[in-house]
């Protein structure tokens, strides 16, 4: 009986060891992606249009650039570095009748903590959640021309999926949203949405 007990236990112990060793192959693991997508700075056009005497047009939406890296701590967490370039938005057209164009730019450097879900062996999802520090850029030309410049921290929330099309290479799409970025002293506060397809490599 007792030899029976053991040899029971032995079978037990085997694939619950190779699928620990399994895990630790597949998902204790660093990556680094680059990509590119559309990012929406949602309150800048609303703020360009509320400027008593302004007549003319307001763009809010850009390409922008995604480059990250992060670790897995297991195969549900982990962090993540990044940085983001939040592209650029553009007003142009007449103050009071004088011509006027206005640009506001910047970008994040994030970290964040990151939940995923392993969907089979080609595909995962994932949600994340940090902070940005962010630099802003607000440049506005008249008859005289001024750029402003300042630098803040803000939330950032996320959440997109990976097809990993091969064993070390995959695709992410992704959106962020990064929180109350600028402020009175750039002439915007904005939340920036930011759509992203990326290129990621795991090693």
């Amino acid at each position: 009986m007792k030899q029976a007990l053991v040899l029971v236990a032995t079978l037990l112990w085997m694939p619950a060891a190779g699928y620990t060793q399994e895990l630790k192959r597949n998902y204790y693991e660093s990556y680094l992606g680059v990509g590119t997508g559309q990012a929406n700075l949602r309150g800048f056009c609303k703020a360009v249009g509320a400027v008593a005497g302004f007549s003319g047009t307001c763009d809010d939406s850009n390409t922008g650039v995604k480059v990250f890296g992060g670790y897995k701590f297991n195969r549900l967490g982990g962090v993540e570095l990044g940085y983001t370039s939040f592209g650029e938005g553009r007003a142009d057209g007449t103050l009071s009748g004088t011509p006027v164009i206005s640009r506001w730019k910047g970008y994040g450097i994030d970290l964040s903590a990151v939940g995923t879900l392993p969907l089979g062996d080609y595909f995962e999802l994932f949600v994340k959640g940090g902070l940005t520090f962010w630099d802003v850029r607000s440049t506005t030309m008249t008859v005289a021309s001024g750029e402003i410049n300042d630098r803040g921290f803000s939330g950032l929330v996320g959440g997109g999926g990976t097809w990993w099309f091969m064993q070390q290479a995959g695709l992410r799409l992704q959106y962020e949203r990064f929180q109350k970025v600028g402020d009175s002293s750039v002439q915007v506060q904005t939340n920036i949405d930011f759509a992203s397809l990326n290129l990621v490599g795991r090693f």
